[in-house]
C-alpha cells in the first residue's frame, strides 16, 4: 500500500510540474529568434542565436524537438531567398537541415508518429505539398493544385488539412488523394467584393474541429480579420469574438483545445505583433508576450518545463550545415 501511496504521489507531483511550453518568434534582440515560455507567458527562454529571418514553428509530437525555417541567405540581399525546413532539440542542440534544396521549403507539419513531415514547396514549379519520411529523407509529392500551403495532420494519421489561399481551407487523405474544400459553399465577406484569404488551419486534439484564421481585402487594403473553428463533421462555423479592428495573423490551439493562441496587432498600434490566449469558455483574451518587442508564429505543446542553458542556444556555422 505504501507503495502505491509513494507512486501516487510522486506522479501528482510530476503532474504539478508539468506546464504547456509555447515556441515563437520574437526579435527582442535585434534579430529574428526562437524563444520558448510557459503557457502564462513567463519563464521566456532564447533557443537559437542567428542572424537569419526564421518561420515556421512547429513541436513535434513528443515536445522533444521542433521544425522551424530559416531564409539562409536573408543576411545577404543581392541572393535570392534560400529557405529551408530544420530539425532541432528543443534546447537549441542537434539542428538538422531536413530538406537542403535549391527551392523554397517553408511551412511544415509532423506526423502523428513524429516519423514524417508534410512541407510546401516551390520545387515543382508552383506551390505544392510534400510528404517526407525523416529517417531517409526520401520525398514525394502530394499534390499538383497550383498552390497549397500550410499543412496539418490530422490526430489518426489519416488526413490532411491545408490552405488554398482564395480558394479556402481544403482537406485531403494523408496519401494526397480525396481533395476536397472544408466548408461545402465558401463564405462570403464583409465589405462587398473583396477577396478571403484563409490560412494556418490546425486540427484540434480530438480531431473533430479545424480551426484557421481569415484575411478580407481589396487590393492594396487590408478589411478585417476573423478566427473560426469549424466542426468537421457537421461544418457548422464558429467565429470567435474578437475586437474590431485588431489585425490577427497565425492561430493555433492551446491548453488542450480549451484555448486559442493568435498573433495580432490592437487598432491603433504600429504593427507590432504580441501573442495573446483567447479562453473559449468566455472569451477572455490575456497578452502573453509584455515585451515592446514583435512576438509572432507560436505553436503550443503539452510537456515538462524546458531546462536551457546558454550552452544549448544554437550557435552554429549555417554555412556548413547549408552544405549545397
Amino acid at each position: 500500500m505504501w507503495k502505491l501511496l509513494m507512486f501516487t504521489s510522486f506522479f501528482l507531483i510530476v503532474s504539478m510540474l508539468a506546464v504547456a511550453d509555447i515556441v515563437f518568434l520574437s526579435d527582442r534582440d535585434g534579430k529574428s529568434n526562437v524563444y520558448v515560455m510557459n503557457d502564462n507567458g513567463s519563464n521566456v527562454r532564447q533557443i537559437t542565436n542567428t542572424p537569419f529571418r526564421k518561420g515556421n514553428l512547429r513541436w513535434s509530437p513528443d515536445g522533444q524537438r521542433f521544425l522551424y525555417a530559416p531564409d539562409l541567405n536573408s543576411e545577404d540581399h543581392r541572393q535570392q531567398q534560400q529557405i529551408d525546413i530544420f530539425m532541432i532539440n528543443a534546447g537549441g542542440a542537434g539542428e538538422r537541415n531536413l530538406t537542403e534544396h535549391s527551392a523554397l521549403d517553408t511551412t511544415s507539419c509532423w506526423s502523428p508518429d513524429g516519423t514524417h513531415i508534410v512541407f510546401s514547396s516551390t520545387r515543382s514549379g508552383g506551390w505544392e505539398l510534400y510528404r517526407m519520411e525523416i529517417a531517409t529523407r526520401k520525398v514525394r509529392q502530394l499534390t499538383r493544385l497550383g498552390f497549397a500551403s500550410a499543412p496539418d495532420w490530422s490526430p489518426d494519421g489519416k488526413n490532411i488539412v491545408f490552405t488554398r489561399q482564395s480558394q479556402g481551407i481544403y482537406t485531403m487523405r494523408a496519401d494526397g488523394k480525396n481533395v476536397r474544400p472544408l466548408l461545402r459553399r465558401p463564405r462570403k465577406g464583409q465589405f462587398g467584393n473583396s477577396i478571403i484569404i484563409s490560412g494556418f488551419p490546425r486540427w484540434s486534439s480530438d480531431g473533430k474541429h479545424i480551426l484557421y484564421s481569415e484575411a478580407e481585402y481589396v487590393p492594396n487594403r487590408l478589411l478585417a480579420t476573423s478566427i473560426l473553428i469549424v466542426n468537421v463533421r457537421t461544418r457548422h462555423v464558429r467565429v470567435l469574438d474578437t475586437p474590431k479592428g485588431w489585425t490577427i495573423n497565425k492561430v493555433c490551439w492551446a491548453d488542450d483545445g480549451d484555448a486559442v493562441l493568435f498573433a495580432g496587432v490592437p487598432e491603433g498600434l504600429d504593427n507590432i505583433y504580441k501573442i495573446y490566449k483567447y479562453r473559449l469558455s468566455d472569451g477572455q483574451i490575456t497578452n502573453l508576450t509584455q515585451h515592446p518587442s514583435d512576438n509572432w508564429g507560436m505553436d503550443w505543446t503539452p510537456h515538462n518545463s524546458l531546462s536551457v542553458s546558454a550552452r544549448e542556444k544554437l550557435t552554429t556555422q549555417w554555412a556548413r550545415l547549408k552544405a549545397k
